[in-house]
């Protein structure tokens, strides 16, 4: 996962505005999307990169690491019950 960080407020207008975060989550090669908020913010929006993540898209998360473990769980091939043995 990778750190975005920047402040959206500009100095020279005398403006404090919040910061905003942001971070990309890479499942593998694949970038899956990224999770943003505002400094006044308290969740994390997930913003899809790639189509196989948009069912995550718009989603909250409290943090950037469950929204990476959202992705995970998206990302990695469901055992089907026919296939498994009992």
């Amino acid at each position: 996962m990778n750190t975005l960080s920047f402040d959206a407020g500009r100095p020279d207008q005398g403006l404090l505005r919040p910061s905003q975060q942001a971070y990309v989550i890479e499942i593998g090669e694949t970038q899956a999307g990224l999770v943003s908020r505002r400094g006044d913010e308290r969740f994390f929006t997930f913003i899809s990169a790639a189509s196989a993540f948009d069912a995550l898209e718009g989603h909250r998360f409290a943090t950037p690491v469950a929204a990476e473990r959202a992705a995970r769980q998206l990302a990695s091939p469901r055992r089907r019950p026919d296939t498994m043995s009992s």
